[in-house]
């Protein structure tokens, strides 16, 4: 009996110990927070580890949005015209969200807006969950991994130039 006892509790660590983990984080997205390395990714599920963007020597826009909603219709172009002027000196980050929505949705929009920024999709909703996203668009100006101004609601090509220029 005990070998039987032993032998279960061997088995159960083992396959404990080989079970997928998927790492979440929940942070206060406000100024001052550190964000953790995390995984982004694009629509076509290649990872990114976010601590090679924030952390590549310039400040990141980082939005969470969805192709339903009609702040992000307007908000959106004007990202365009941001990331076309300053891509040499701002990485742009585009994550659109999984809530009420779906990959070919969000694939569709992209592509017949002809975005060209950086998008990624939030497959399992943990981007959402972890920066705890209330309202789309949210804008998050991350340097060196640091959060430093969070806007929430549509925001103009001088909103995201003033955000930038601080």
């Amino acid at each position: 009996m005990k070998k039987i006892l032993i032998i279960l509790s061997l088995l159960m660590t083992f396959v404990l110990g080989c079970a997928k983990t998927v790492k979440t984080f929940e942070i206060n997205a406000e100024p001052g927070t550190k964000v953790p390395n995390f995984e982004l990714k694009d629509f076509s599920a290649a990872k990114t580890q976010v601590r090679k963007i924030f952390n590549n020597g310039k400040p990141t826009l980082f939005i969470v949005a969805a192709e339903w909603c009609p702040d992000c219709h307007a908000e959106l172009p004007d990202v365009q015209k941001f990331y076309e002027e300053n891509k040499d000196n701002v990485n742009v980050v585009v994550v659109f969200t999984n809530k009420r929505s779906s990959l070919a949705k969000a694939k569709k929009y992209v592509e017949e807006s002809k975005f060209t920024f950086p998008v990624y999709y939030d497959f399992d909703g943990s981007i959402l969950k972890g920066f705890k996203v209330t309202e789309v668009p949210t804008n998050v100006k991350i340097n060196k991994s640091v959060i430093e101004d969070v806007q929430k609601g549509t925001m103009k090509i001088d909103g995201l130039n003033k955000m930038f220029a601080k």
